[in-house]
């Protein structure tokens, strides 16, 4: 059994750094680790070019979604048995690979539990009614279980087995960020049981009391609506989201136009308006990749 992990990585390199670190440790041993480099313009690529025990893929930014794609179907065409996925800015324990690995008799798409920098448990998994997009959250206790099952998935340590790799392909590059892996997850969930182990640790490098507004992230989850759409095409029998899921799609764009944003003070607010209008008018124009620009 081969276990192959990779990064993708864009301008953060002390964090990369520390990343490596935590896969070349780990006690279940690795058989290969690899860096998707997005174009980083830090010294990230002068840095991997020294590091004669790392391949490296260097790649125009083309967002996550492009990172993770480009790093499954390298790991899948490699051969890998397995492929272990990880952002720059998360830490692995030191068995958090080993402890996924016990339950891979249960599950071919299994996520380690994850956890702010100061030790606040991320209260991530949900079920995802596509027939909605709507994020259905499950109950807390479930996260005080060994392992539970959801319908989507993180690319924040998603381990996944390549004969579902075979079955459900790639990552959409499309997304560019954000919606990519909760698709990917899906289509995962057609064909085995997504599994969060409670015991395998994962710490994101962020506080629990961190709220940043993105307007790049509220960018591309507002355009990428689209392309959730068509997935819902493809996997319900509906003929795309219903109109309630349209309507409730407009009012939330309106809310976040005149009063999500209005304690924010500028030139922030404007910046946030800006990425609301302009990722519903990116999202009828149905674009994709890297359209951010504000």
């Amino acid at each position: 059994m081969t276990v192959y992990a990779f990064i993708v990585t864009y301008n953060r390199l002390d964090l990369l750094k520390k990343t490596i670190a935590c896969l070349q440790h780990q006690s279940y041993p690795i058989d290969k680790i690899f860096i998707v480099n997005n174009g980083s313009t830090d010294g990230t690529t002068e840095w991997l070019s020294t590091q004669s025990d790392l391949q490296v893929i260097l790649q125009q930014n083309t967002g996550g979604a492009g990172g993770f794609s480009t790093g499954v179907e390298y790991a899948y065409k490699e051969g890998a048995d397995w492929v272990w996925m990880m952002d720059d800015d998360v830490f692995p324990a030191p068995d958090c690979l080993e402890t996924l690995l016990k339950y891979s008799d249960r599950s071919l798409c299994l996520h380690p539990a994850r956890y702010y920098s100061d030790d606040v448990y991320v209260p991530w998994g949900y079920q995802y009614d596509i027939r909605r997009d709507k994020e259905i959250k499950v109950s807390p206790e479930n996260f005080e279980k060994e392992i539970f099952s959801v319908n989507v998935g993180c690319f924040e340590g998603m381990l996944i087995h390549r004969s579902i790799i075979r079955k459900i392909g790639f990552p959409d590059k499309r997304f560019f960020i954000t919606s990519d892996d909760r698709i990917y997850g899906h289509l995962a969930s057609r064909y085995t049981n997504v599994t969060l182990v409670r015991d395998a640790k994962l710490k994101r490098q962020v506080l629990s009391s961190e709220t940043k507004n993105s307007p790049m992230y509220t960018y591309y989850l507002i355009r990428n609506f689209h392309l959730r759409n068509e997935y819902c095409q493809k996997l319900s029998k509906n003929k795309g989201f219903t109109f309630w899921t349209k309507i409730r799609f407009t009012l939330g764009i309106l809310k976040s136009y005149t009063y999500r944003y209005s304690h924010l003070e500028n030139p922030l607010k404007q910046k946030m308006k800006k990425a609301v209008r302009k990722g519903a008018i990116d999202c009828l124009k149905k674009k994709t990749g890297n359209t951010f620009a504000i």
